[in-house]
């Protein structure tokens, strides 16, 4: 008898770092989980990419197209050399009708996006563009921060950051030295750290209160 595990390989597939897995406008036909490595989601906005998520192990992407028949809504472009599970629309649909905890798990992860989005819809109106970075690495603290003992570090890239706050990488990285010249936020090799969480909100409430009276 086939073992669950033994199954299961039959759907994973290999990709190198750079592979694009489906493009923005392409027709979705196919549900990947990450088993190993990482991949990035970015949409073209102004003719601009904007990173709009990065997906870690066991987490999955790209149900949207199967579940309402839509073309892609962005594009996925593997990072790192990748083990990623795959399937067509007819096992997905079989999986969420006969496995309770994969259509939960689907939910959930459509509830969280819900989430960010509505988090980044805030961000973007708010006027203030130093507001908008305060606002945007607190949620990234909040949702995925690392606690360290010399404080919250928080795993993104400058060019995601600018994804998420809607303006230009230059202008980013000018504030983030702003911040860090306060000792708010420290630039690190492959993220940024939140030195003093206790400040980091104060400031973040200050400016809150800034843009409600402005």
């Amino acid at each position: 008898m086939i073992s669950e595990q033994e199954a299961a390989r039959q759907y994973i597939k290999e990709y190198p770092a750079g592979t694009i897995l489906f493009q923005e406008g392409d027709q979705g036909t196919e549900l990947y989980v990450v088993r190993t490595g990482k991949v990035q989601i970015s949409r073209k906005i102004a003719n601009k990419d904007f990173i709009i998520a990065l997906i870690p192990e066991g987490s999955f992407f790209g149900e949207m197209s199967l579940l309402l028949n839509r073309p892609r809504s962005a594009s996925a472009i593997v990072l790192e050399d990748s083990q990623i599970m795959v399937f067509d629309q007819q096992t997905f649909l079989k999986m969420v009708s006969t496995q309770s905890n994969i259509a939960i798990r689907i939910m959930k992860n459509l509830a969280q996006r819900l989430y960010k989005a509505n988090i980044q819809i805030e961000t973007l109106l708010l006027g203030d563009k130093t507001h908008r970075v305060v606002k945007a690495l607190h949620y990234m603290a909040r949702e995925e921060g690392e606690k360290r003992p010399d404080g919250i570090f928080v795993s993104s890239s400058l060019k995601r950051l600018s994804g998420f706050v809607g303006f230009p990488l230059g202008q980013v990285a000018a504030i983030i030295d702003k911040l860090a010249d306060a000792y708010l936020v420290l630039p690190q090799t492959d993220g940024f750290l939140i030195a003093e969480e206790g400040r980091y909100i104060e400031f973040l409430e200050f400016l809150d209160m800034k843009e409600k009276f402005s």
